[in-house]
């Protein structure tokens, strides 16, 4: 009998200890909150965000939101894996699930983006969404008084963004019209290199190409930078001199024009 009353402890020890391993709940199917923190620019000037949450195993989601209308907030369940968040405001209708692509003959969107991976391991992750300034307001001045240039048009190498908001390598082109107006604008996406030009015709119809690209990239300005400025370039065909003006600083240079 004592031997009996010695073996009880350990019978109870070993029954509960069996027990508490049958009840333990396995977390590792339950989702994630994930919870998007989404930080500007104005929700004025930029309108619906536009979120895509994807992973390698298949997994998507994807929402149309006016993040602002809920304190800037924005959360969803997702599964435990690797995920790649994408949001992006601004885009309009050119965007989709492969990116943002600019028709032929249309300028950029002002787009604002964020892209981002993340590991959702646990119960519940936090993600700050910086909705970025990805294009450039180039507005161009004519400050000559006496060009007969006509048919104005933008050429680049740069069509849009991937899904990873990485430039897209395709044909640009969008025209500004003839040369009879003080002012241009047109919005252009992240370029890659120098190659943007700006194509004229003289009155004797010869195509002229400007080699833009190379005097914006002359002037210090940034492609790669995580917001990009806008530019303003002042051409005076009379003295054949450029004026850029980027956030305040002026550079001048002198230029010649390839027929």
């Amino acid at each position: 009998m004592k031997l009996a009353g010695m073996m009880l402890p350990v019978f109870l020890a070993a029954f509960l200890s069996v027990a508490a391993c049958s009840v333990k709940e396995d977390r590792n199917p339950c989702p994630c909150l994930l919870e998007l923190d989404i930080k500007g620019p104005d929700a004025e000037s930029s309108g619906a965000v536009d979120i895509l949450l994807t992973s390698h195993d298949g997994f998507m989601h994807h929402d149309v939101v006016d993040a602002w209308a809920e304190e800037s907030r924005y959360s969803v369940s997702v599964p435990r894996t690797e995920l790649h968040v994408r949001a992006w405001c601004g885009a309009g209708m050119n965007i989709s699930e492969s990116g943002l692509r600019i028709p032929l003959g249309q300028d950029c969107p002002k787009v604002y983006m964020h892209d981002s991976d993340v590991v959702t391991e646990g119960e519940y992750y936090r993600e700050e969404v910086w909705l970025r300034k990805n294009h450039c307001v180039l507005t161009l001045v004519n400050k000559g008084e006496d060009n007969d240039f006509s048919d104005l048009v933008l050429k680049g190498n740069v069509s849009g963004y991937d899904a990873y908001g990485e430039p897209l390598t395709g044909d640009f082109e969008f025209s500004l019209g003839d040369a009879s107006q003080q002012e241009y604008q047109a919005v252009l996406p992240r370029q890659r290199d120098d190659s943007l030009v700006l194509e004229m015709e003289d009155a004797k119809g010869n195509r002229i190409a400007f080699s833009l690209g190379r005097y914006i990239t002359a002037s210090g300005y940034d492609w790669t930078a995580s917001e990009l400025k806008d530019v303003t370039v002042t051409l005076d065909y009379a003295l054949t001199e450029i004026r850029l003006n980027i956030d305040g600083w002026e550079s001048v240079y002198r230029y010649d024009v390839e027929i």
